[in-house]
């Protein structure tokens, strides 16, 4: 199951938008690090809507607790992006969205037992306009679900 999800993860990476959409349509890997459930790569794409200016946000991230431990993520934000006018290369948001969270434990008979868990999304962040590229910065916290304080970073393409 943790390689299905890896290649799904990846795959969801790459896959590409066509040109009449490019500039509403942006995906790239997140490195994470919780505060609970320790460092975690993913991706993530993300899908303006012009009027208001908001920004609907998925993304996967899979965890590395460590030990007989998995720990993955899917999440679904909703964001409102910040026009700031004398930052032109800077758009701040901020938002809320949906968590769920699964955890699981190979036990010592070969077995595994896991729990998953639905929770609410309370985020922000910036993205930082650099051209071909947008790097961003995200601070999120979840309630229930997978209960924890995140910081993300990558790029967007």
């Amino acid at each position: 199951m943790k390689k299905i999800l890896l290649f799904a993860a990846l795959m969801f990476c790459f896959v590409g938008a066509d040109s009449a959409s490019a500039q509403a349509f942006r995906w790239g890997p997140e490195l994470n690090l919780g505060f609970d459930q320790d460092f975690g790569i993913g991706a993530r794409v993300e899908y303006d809507v012009p009027s208001p200016p908001l920004s609907i946000i998925g993304s996967f991230d899979y965890y590395f607790p460590g030990g007989n431990y998995d720990y993955w993520e899917i999440n679904g934000n909703v964001v409102y992006n910040f026009d700031v006018p004398d930052a032109r290369t800077i758009t701040p948001y901020a938002g809320a969205g949906l968590n769920i969270a699964h955890f699981s434990r190979e036990q010592s008979d070969g077995s595994s037992r896991g729990n998953t868990d639905l929770g609410l999304n309370i985020l922000g962040g910036a993205r930082f306009d650099a051209g071909s590229i947008m790097p961003f910065v995200e601070f999120k916290g979840t309630i229930d679900g997978g209960d924890q304080f995140v910081i993300t970073g990558g790029v967007l393409f």
